[in-house]
């Protein structure tokens, strides 16, 4: 099987009026679809079995072996979220797929289809495992430009990308809240309520011996890269 030639984001070709390229642009979207089914059915094993290994853990007190695994069940949790998101674009893309073939003023596109391209490009910098994203992504630049490129990525004023995948890729929640959350959503669904008061003061004391403050495991685990 021939390699695919890595996505350019620095060269844009001239962009005609007809999008030559339209049937490959969804190509690539049905195979990231693909690829979202299949990270979607290991992400959501990864989370059941946090979820049981928590749950023993909880009523014996072990929070330092708890709180990493609520860490790695709060990223997984999100990534799946995520998924939904990148999901949701992408029938919204394919609804509109003619819109994108006739009309290269990114400007004149249809509201929704514009918002879900801008979804994907944010996305494209900050999930590495859906490596059809960056396909993707350089074949908006190459018949929209960079400018809106730029906008969606640096989320510079007047971007249209959606405030809940912003929301749902943010990584600047502070380690205490993630895995204090996570906890204390497991204890819930599990039917093992924790003492909030004591538990946070448990939580926050073993989280400063061993947690990192980033969310950047999730990555590493998929041992991936992508280009910002």
């Amino acid at each position: 099987m021939s390699k695919k030639p890595e996505p350019k984001f620095g060269c844009v070709s001239f962009r005609s009026s007809r999008w030559r390229k339209a049937s490959k642009c969804k190509l690539h979207i049905d195979n990231l679809l693909s690829s979202v089914k299949i990270h979607r059915t290991r992400r959501e094993c990864m989370v059941r079995q946090s979820r049981s290994d928590i749950a023993q853990l909880l009523p014996n007190d072990r929070f330092s072996e708890a709180l990493p695994k609520a860490k790695h069940f709060y990223e997984d949790e999100r990534r799946l979220l995520a998924y939904d998101q990148i999901e949701y674009f992408c029938t919204s893309i394919l609804q509109n797929i003619s819109s994108l073939k006739d009309q290269s003023d990114v400007n004149l596109i249809p509201e929704e289809t514009k918002e879900a391209m801008a979804g994907l490009i944010y996305a494209a910098t900050r999930i590495g495992e859906l490596n059809e994203l960056q396909y993707v992504r350089s074949l908006f630049v190459q018949r929209f430009g960079l400018a809106f490129d730029k906008d969606c990525v640096e989320l510079r004023p007047g971007n249209v990308v959606s405030s809940e995948i912003v929301k749902i890729l943010d990584t600047k929640m502070t380690q205490d809240a993630i895995s204090l959350e996570a906890l204390i959503e497991i204890s819930q669904k599990c039917h093992q309520p924790m003492k909030t008061v004591i538990s946070r003061k448990k939580v926050m004391k073993e989280n400063s011996k061993f947690l990192q403050p980033n969310l950047g495991e999730s990555e590493e685990r998929d041992q991936s890269s992508f280009m910002r």
